[in-house]
């Protein structure tokens, strides 16, 4: 049977462990999904870590291991789009995004920028000239953004005249475990080395706990930063906090479904995914009011808590206030599992594809 379904291309920077990357490729395995034809194209050939649906036709360059060189990627993507008839491009983050339009140029595709980051975000002088010149000149044909803030400002940055959807990202499939028996265990996923993630500031809070029974495991990647060791060791936290290194889907999950609090101690973020995880298998979130994301995921004092941006002892109370409280516990991991519904990957792709048919 022919699939009239519109086609896609995602273009993303990789397969590699990070959000960005399991964004576009959780996009490109629910568009496939949803009866949709779908090409990712990576701008770099690095590691692969998350998984694509065989359904998706994979391209990446034999080039850009380490370093994004602009004008052999700007000719190599500009070479794919010429080629594939798609006319759908939804490109992830907005340095990628200004490579794309280059590579678009007089051939007609419909350029859809997802932008990723906090809106206050600063990536560098020579990005910030680099797309600021390129979005002057060229414009997109709509704006994916990932939360309510984050659209207020990107109006602002492109213009009023360009349609503008506000796109959380797509929960993946979790896993279900059994979660009748968890552990006294805090828990917080992401990248351990990068300073937005505040990982720095968990030796505090824990440190602040009345409760000096329950544990820390922290998830994602490596853990190297030796100012942060010395932190531990001086609070002598040595036996309180684990780190798991890299786990997949799946090991994830299994952590998820055995943990009690969930803690997102960011001090930016985009969207963060393993929050919105965390919650769909049951795990009462603690989160600083950080920009962007806790207040579009989190309803406070519902299915989650939010706290004060840097307050740490206000993180500590709330923490604590969940450890006293099982009952509590318990109520709001019931109503954090209802974020299944919120970010459902049928419904959320839905209104992708009335947006970009709209535009």
């Amino acid at each position: 049977m022919v699939n009239h379904k519109p086609s896609y291309f995602v273009i993303g920077p990789s397969l590699k462990m990070g959000g960005m990357e399991r964004a576009s490729a959780n996009l490109a395995n629910s568009l496939v999904s949803q009866g949709h034809n779908c090409i990712y194209i990576s701008l770099f050939n690095q590691e692969k870590f998350f998984y694509l649906d065989k359904r998706v036709k994979f391209i990446e360059p034999n080039f850009n291991y380490k370093k994004l060189n602009l004008i052999q990627t700007i000719l190599w993507l500009r070479s794919i789009l010429k080629n594939h008839p798609i006319k759908n491009v939804i490109v992830f983050n907005k340095l990628y995004s200004a490579l794309t339009l280059l590579s678009n140029l007089f051939l007609s595709k419909k350029v859809f920028i997802s932008e990723r980051s906090s809106p206050f975000y600063k990536p560098g002088l020579f990005i910030d000239f680099f797309t600021n010149v390129v979005f002057y000149f060229i414009k997109p044909h709509g704006i994916l953004s990932q939360t309510k803030i984050a659209s207020e400002h990107q109006k602002k940055y492109y213009g009023e005249k360009i349609p503008i959807l506000i796109f959380p990202n797509i929960l993946r499939k979790v896993k279900t475990f059994n979660s009748n028996i968890r552990k006294n265990i805090i828990l917080a996923v992401g990248r351990v080395n990068d300073h937005l993630k505040g990982f720095d500031r968990l030796p505090d809070i824990m440190n602040l706990l009345e409760n000096k029974d329950w544990k820390l495991n922290v998830v994602g990647g490596d853990f190297c930063d030796f100012l942060y060791k010395n932190k531990i060791e001086d609070l002598n936290l040595k036996n309180r906090i684990s780190f798991l290194g890299k786990l997949s889907s799946d090991e994830l999950d299994k952590v998820y479904s055995e943990s009690g609090i969930f803690v997102i101690t960011s001090r930016s973020e985009g969207f963060p995914n393993a929050l919105c995880e965390a919650m769909a298998l049951g795990l009462p979130a603690v989160a600083f009011d950080f920009i962007a994301g806790p207040r579009d995921i989190i309803k406070n004092g519902s299915d989650g808590i939010i706290v004060d941006n840097n307050n740490i002892q206000a993180m500590a109370n709330a923490i604590d206030d969940l450890i006293q409280n099982k009952s509590k516990r318990e109520l709001m991991s019931n109503k954090a599992k209802l974020i299944k519904q919120k970010f459902n990957e049928k419904k959320i792709i839905s209104e992708l594809i009335n947006f970009i048919q709209l535009c």
